[in-house]
């Protein structure tokens, strides 16, 4: 094989092509490359930080909302319970005022049919002479009736 000058010459051709691609084509294709890695790279590791604050924040809230309906859930028993201990309570003073009631009633049924049961000791005679006078058509003697001999044991 023989090196003959078309053979060198072809050679720094060559070489100078090479280095004139690489300057012309090579580098900024290689730099473009670079910056659409770089770019596709930044955004990837910006929607992977997206995501995972996305994700934090539906933990924080998820429990939030967790502690809420537990807190509510606590309220209500609470009002529950204190509904049923004030709607005990008024049953009780209604019964106790309805109890309170019946028994000043019946005493003071009591006291009208002792007065009655008075009143009418007292107006027997009186009663029992009318209702002789008029059966018999007489007038009947008060001195004769005793109020004592009325009176059933």
């Amino acid at each position: 094989m023989e090196f003959d000058a078309t053979f060198l010459i072809s050679l720094v051709s060559f070489i100078l092509f090479i280095f004139i691609m690489n300057k012309i084509l090579y580098a900024p294709v290689l730099e473009i490359m670079n910056k659409r890695q770089n770019f596709v790279d930044e955004n990837f590791n910006t929607a992977r930080n997206t995501k995972n604050q996305t994700a934090d924040k539906i933990k924080i809230h998820d429990t939030e909302l967790e502690n809420t309906r537990e807190e509510a859930r606590n309220i209500v028993a609470k009002e529950s319970k204190r509904i049923k201990q004030e709607h005990s309570k008024i049953i009780n003073d209604y019964k106790s005022e309805v109890f309170e009631k019946v028994s000043k009633e019946k005493e003071n049924l009591k006291a009208s049919a002792f007065e009655a049961k008075e009143i009418l000791e007292d107006n027997i005679v009186d009663i029992a002479k009318n209702i002789s006078s008029i059966i018999l058509g007489d007038n009947i003697n008060s001195e004769t009736i005793n109020k004592s001999q009325i009176k059933e044991d």
